[in-house]
C-alpha cells in the first residue's frame, strides 16, 4: 500500500488503474527500444563500456530534440550532442568518421523513418525542388574482416609503404576545412617506409606528389568504406541531372 501511494505521488497515476490505461493508449506507438547495430567498421576498432553487450542506438525523443534547440547557440558540436545520447556502449569521442556517418542516417531513419524530404535548388535552373530520399537505400560498403587500422597502403608515385590512422569523431576539429586538413594530415600518417618520427613524416608530406596525397585523403574522407552520401538528384523543371552529397545539419534531425 505505502509503496502505490509513493508512486501515486510520483507520477500523478494510479498504479492500478491509470497506468493499464496510459499503457493501452500507447501501445501501438513504434517501439523507442534500443537497436543493436553493425557499424561499417563491423566495430573491429573499439574498446566498448562492455565488451558483453553490442553497440546499440534508440530513437530520438522530444527531450533530446529540446537538448538540441537549447545548446544551438552555444560552443557545442549539436549533433555530436545528440549522437552521445541516443547510442549506448561506446565513448563519441572514439566513434570512427566513418561510422559517425552511418550513425547520423541511422538515427534519422529509425527516429522518422526512412523517407527524408528535403528541398534543393537546382544548380541548372535554379529553382527549388521537393525531393524525397530513401535513406534505406543507401549505399554502406563495410570493412574487410581482415581490415586494419592504421590502414597499410603502398603510395603509388612514392613507391612506399604507408600506414594511415582512420579519422575519430575527436579528430574532426582537424578535418573542417580544406586548409585545416592539409595542416594536419601528418597527424594521422603514423609510419611512412618505417619512419615514425613526426618531422621526417611531415617533411615528406611536403613534397608527394598529388597522386598520392589523394591517396591519403581518399583513406581520411573514408572513401572506400562506410556510407555513400551521394544521390542523384533530377530537377523536375530542366530535367538536370547531377549527382548531390546529402546535405546534413541539425535540420536533417526534424520531422521536415
Amino acid at each position: 500500500m505505502t509503496d502505490n501511494i509513493e508512486k501515486t505521488q510520483q507520477t500523478g497515476l494510479n498504479p492500478t488503474s491509470d497506468e493499464s490505461i496510459v499503457a493501452d493508449l500507447i501501445k501501438n506507438l513504434p517501439s523507442q527500444e534500443e537497436l543493436v547495430i553493425e557499424l561499417p567498421s563491423r566495430g573491429k576498432f573499439y574498446s566498448l563500456g562492455d565488451s558483453s553487450h553490442p553497440i546499440t542506438l534508440r530513437p530520438m525523443t522530444f527531450e533530446d530534440e529540446k537538448s538540441m534547440a537549447s545548446t544551438q547557440n552555444a560552443n557545442i558540436d549539436v549533433i555530436n550532442l545528440l549522437l552521445s545520447r541516443c547510442l549506448t556502449n561506446i565513448n563519441i569521442n572514439e566513434l570512427l568518421v566513418i561510422d559517425k556517418l552511418f550513425v547520423i542516417m541511422k538515427l534519422r531513419e529509425i527516429s522518422y523513418g526512412h523517407e527524408y524530404k528535403v528541398k534543393i535548388n537546382c544548380p541548372q535552373c535554379r529553382k527549388e525542388n521537393n525531393v524525397t530520399i530513401d535513406l534505406g537505400k543507401l549505399n554502406i560498403r563495410m570493412m574487410e574482416e581482415d581490415s586494419s587500422n592504421p590502414v597499410v597502403v603502398t603510395l603509388p608515385v612514392l613507391g612506399k609503404e604507408a600506414k594511415i590512422r582512420l579519422p575519430r569523431v575527436i579528430d574532426e576539429k582537424y578535418l573542417n576545412t580544406l586548409d585545416g586538413t592539409a595542416s594536419n594530415i601528418w597527424r594521422f600518417v603514423e609510419e611512412i617506409d618505417g619512419h615514425t618520427k613526426k618531422t621526417i613524416i611531415a617533411a615528406v608530406l611536403k613534397k608527394l606528389p598529388i597522386k598520392d596525397m589523394h591517396v591519403i585523403l581518399g583513406i581520411l574522407n573514408g572513401e572506400d568504406y562506410g556510407v555513400d552520401p551521394e544521390v542523384r538528384f533530377a530537377c523536375s523543371y530542366c530535367s538536370h541531372h547531377e549527382a548531390m552529397t546529402l546535405p546534413i545539419n541539425t535540420d536533417f534531425f526534424t520531422s521536415n
